[in-house]
């Protein structure tokens, strides 16, 4: 499905963004992947074949600039960006201090539109591509305890549709909205907890990274080809969002 392509994969050493590096490297594209932890991520993405691997603090434009001048050096053409990095924090909001609110946003937002912003000049040249920014179902429902995380995730909705529309009619923006994903970010819960999570979605289950790689798999090929400016929901039927 992707075959002769090239992709820049963020977050990929774990979760979604791991995932999503396999899966795509599997379908037979080149994997250009990001993360903090360059240790870390060397160690997940053994078993991928052929990969660059760059560590970067997405949150500093001056090194997502950087990050792109080395791309560069190893290709010429970008014809997908994933935008997955992110974090989650969890705290009433009365009890939220401005640093962390910055944080969350950094990352999960300003990341994302720095990424965004160099990676289309790439495909602007080439006349083609696809950008897919992963959100969350908490940018859309809210949830209690989340009030930073899901203005954050909220915010890639609207970027996304405004993205597409200034990118048309050469480069595809969308957005994948996953529900409950179980991923390291949910390490802090115990299996009360995420059985309750379970219950509240009606596939009684929480998702898997693969679940969500697959989405953005289509959203990446060409069998999405005529899909821009969308808000793909990969939540298996979720109810509502108690954590």
């Amino acid at each position: 499905m992707l075959k002769g392509k090239t992709a820049v994969i963020t977050g990929a050493s774990s979760g979604i963004g791991l995932a999503t590096a396999r899966l795509f490297s599997k379908n037979g594209a080149f994997v250009i992947l990001v993360s903090k932890n360059l240790e870390k991520l060397e160690k997940a993405t053994e078993d991928i074949d052929r990969k660059a691997l760059f560590d970067t603090d997405l949150s500093k434009y001056d090194e997502v600039k950087s990050l792109f001048s080395n791309i560069r050096k190893v290709t010429k053409n970008i014809d997908i960006l994933v935008n997955n990095a992110g974090i989650i924090h969890s705290s009433m909001f009365m009890m939220t201090n401005d640093k962390t609110i910055k944080e969350v946003f950094e990352i999960n937002t300003f990341s994302q539109m720095y990424m965004a912003q160099f990676a289309s000049k790439i495909m602007l040249r080439q006349k083609n591509g696809s950008i897919i920014n992963v959100s969350s179902i908490m940018g859309v429902e809210g949830a209690k305890g989340h009030v930073a995380y899901s203005a954050s995730k909220s915010a890639l909705i609207g970027f996304t549709k405004s993205l597409a529309k200034e990118l048309a009619p050469f480069i595809r923006v969308n957005a994948v909205i996953p529900g409950v994903v179980d991923t390291p970010l949910l390490d802090n819960l115990d299996n009360d907890a995420k059985e309750k999570l379970s219950s509240q979605i009606l596939l009684k289950r929480l998702a898997t990274p693969d679940d969500i790689a697959k989405s953005i798999l289509f959203l990446a090929s060409d069998m999405s080809n005529y899909i821009t400016s969308t808000v793909l929901e990969v939540d298996g039927g979720l109810c509502s969002i108690e954590i």
